[in-house]
């Protein structure tokens, strides 16, 4: 079974011009395999390899960026989720019940903030209310 991608023409050329950069940068001759793939990717999208050799001088490796990107975002992730299942374990141990519609609602979050003792008391009133 064939996966189609599901790139748009933009990303697949940022991604050609990505591989390209980096098979340029591995080759250490014209004779080189990695040469010789570079110009066949060359042959096959000039466009995305002639916008590489303008752009490479802005910044670094662009192939190598996104691919460190990818863990660190990850790791992004998986860190944020650890503290969200934190929170909710805090949060149902409280007695909110996680999903705010627990034991109480509304009325289980009143009773979690401490509340000092009445000053005053209103026994009745003379005027209009």
């Amino acid at each position: 079974t064939k996966v189609a991608m599901v790139l748009t023409d933009r990303q697949r050329s940022d991604l050609h011009a990505g591989i390209h950069e980096y098979l340029l940068s591995r080759s250490s001759g014209s004779d080189d395999a990695f040469a010789q793939a570079a110009a066949a990717l060359a042959e096959a999208d000039p466009k995305a390899c002639e916008r590489n050799a303008s752009a490479a001088s802005k910044g670094g490796p662009v192939l190598e960026k996104k691919w460190t990107a990818v863990p660190r975002l990850q790791r992004k992730i998986m860190e944020m989720e650890r503290t969200a299942a934190q929170n909710a374990k805090i949060y149902a141990h409280r007695g909110g019940g996680g999903d705010g519609a627990g034991k109480g609602g509304a009325s289980g979050s009143r009773r979690m903030i401490p509340r000092p003792p009445a000053v005053h008391t209103l026994k009745g009133h003379m005027g209009v209310v």
